[in-house]
């Protein structure tokens, strides 16, 4: 199947995704190494196929484990990538490919960083990831922060290093943490009140954006103290119609008009 190992590695997008699907669940040594380099094409089209590939050839007995784990150290972020995503299609996510997608959560690309959050939100059973997960939100790179407290949110972390983690980061330079932090916080509040006081202030945030994300926050957190009522409706007047909206809302689920 040599020749079959050299159409996997094409210049032609076409040619290579044929070669794909001409495996037809069968491939040697040759083949496999071909396929593992597919995985860090430039189309995530070639990606996709490949790893999709790699399940099939699984479900067949074509023992691929060792060829994708090998991979996952390629010096090529998107072959280490593909490798964990092709990894995922096998099974529980392996923990040999937690590194690999928390470097992803940082990667350009939004499809990808909520792909690789998706696959860290299944390994929700994992030894210290929540500490792991709230450990990359205080300290990597701006997007890691932000998606780092996205899988918080949706692993519904209730833990102290996750509060810690999601108020700290509502003070964070860039919007788009902020803006996590306040849509993480009520899912991992222990204090609720504490959460609350800080969520209120945030709505004198400079971005609008993260003052109407506030408002929902205080909301969604259901803590009915006279600090966030008050700092609630003293938004109401306010000439962003989208906030005035976002804290009537909240106060309706306060239990307020």
């Amino acid at each position: 199947m040599t020749h079959l190992a050299d159409r996997l590695r094409a210049s032609s997008v076409e040619d290579r995704v044929a070669a794909i699907a001409a495996l037809g669940g069968n491939a040697g040594a040759a083949e496999l190494e071909a396929l593992a380099e597919c995985l860090g094409h430039d189309r995530k089209f070639v990606q996709r196929r490949a790893a999709e590939a790699f399940a099939e050839l699984d479900r067949r007995g074509t023992p691929v484990h060792a060829v994708l784990t090998a991979s996952l150290g390629s010096a090529a972020a998107r072959q280490r990538w593909g490798a964990a995503y092709a990894l995922s299609l096998l099974g529980p996510p392996p923990p040999e490919t937690l590194p690999v997608l928390l470097e992803t959560l940082g990667q350009d690309d939004g499809d990808v960083r909520w792909a690789a959050a998706r696959i860290v939100v299944r390994m929700r059973d994992a030894p210290g990831l929540v500490r792991t997960l709230a450990d990359l939100a205080a300290r990597g790179t701006g997007p890691q922060r932000k998606m780092a407290l996205y899988c918080l949110r949706d692993l519904d972390a209730m833990a102290a290093d996750a509060e810690r983690i999601a108020v700290a980061a509502l003070g964070d330079p860039d919007v788009g943490v902020r803006l996590a932090a306040l849509s993480t916080l009520p899912a991992v509040a222990i204090d609720g009140a504490a959460a609350a006081r800080r969520a209120a202030s945030s709505l004198d945030d400079p971005d609008a954006g993260v003052r109407r994300a506030a408002a929902a926050a205080l909301g969604k957190l259901g803590v009915e103290s006279e600090e966030a009522v008050t700092a609630l409706r003293a938004v109401l007047p306010s000439a962003d119609p989208s906030l005035r909206r976002a804290a009537a809302a909240a106060l309706r689920r306060l239990g307020h008009s």
